[in-house]
């Protein structure tokens, strides 16, 4: 009976032991195909805007000229420390429009657009063609962000073909895909859209943003994919 119950226990123990092996070999299986990408970075440059810049309506739009056009695969990334007005924060926004060159903002299309808010709200849309002509696509929305904590927000872009034209009449076919992360958390994942480059930066805020103080602090890497 006692070598019964001996025999009973090791196979037990090894079920155990096989269980969890086959648990992390499946794991180290999951890890794995969720990292086959590897990304190199190169051709960094970082960008500042302080607060005072964003205390002023859209029509009063600031540009910055990358000096060189990103014109394959990129990644933003945006750290925030602007301090909102006591009263009154949800009429105070900061807005970064990443988009392609051309001699007016509204016809540099495809475009990106950012926008935090002073009460936590972050929206981040799209625009495939002319703003006119449509309307913006949603990537992200959320009142209850950590932008305000000073969590970074990044913005990854993957092209998988030629770019697209700037100003297009038409929407164009997706070229690339492109991942927006909070922090750490992946907020959407491998998004597809039409791109043209990104060469310009604009930032401004709305009537009524009273920002009193910090700064957004923007960088912008090229990015190679290595398998």
């Amino acid at each position: 009976m006692n070598k019964l119950k001996i025999l009973v226990v090791v196979l037990v123990a090894v079920l155990v032991v096989e269980s969890a092996e086959i648990a992390v070999l499946y794991n180290q299986t999951i890890l794995h195909g969720s990292a086959v990408k590897e990304l190199a970075y190169d051709h960094i440059v970082s960008y500042s805007a302080t607060y005072d810049q964003f205390n002023q309506p859209i029509s009063n739009d600031t540009e910055f000229k990358l000096n060189t056009p990103y014109i394959g695969s990129w990644e933003m990334n945006i750290h925030s420390s602007l301090v909102p007005p006591a009263i009154n924060s949800a009429k105070s926004e900061a807005q970064i429009s990443l988009a392609p060159e051309y001699p007016s903002e509204n016809l540099s299309i495809p475009t990106i657009i950012v926008q935090m808010r002073g009460d936590g709200l972050l929206r981040i849309e799209y625009f495939a063609q002319n703003w006119n002509n449509s309307y913006g696509l949603v990537l992200y929305n959320s009142t209850s962000p950590t932008w305000l904590g000073g969590q970074n927000i990044t913005l990854r872009f993957l092209i998988f073909g030629p770019p697209s034209a700037v100003n297009p009449q038409l929407a164009p076919r997706p070229n690339g895909n492109i991942t927006i992360l909070v922090g750490n958390a992946i907020v959407l994942a491998d998004y597809p859209i039409a791109w043209a480059s990104l060469a310009s930066m604009y930032i401004y805020g709305l009537h009524g943003s009273a920002f009193t103080s910090g700064a957004v602090s923007i960088t912008v890497a090229n990015v190679e994919v290595k398998s």
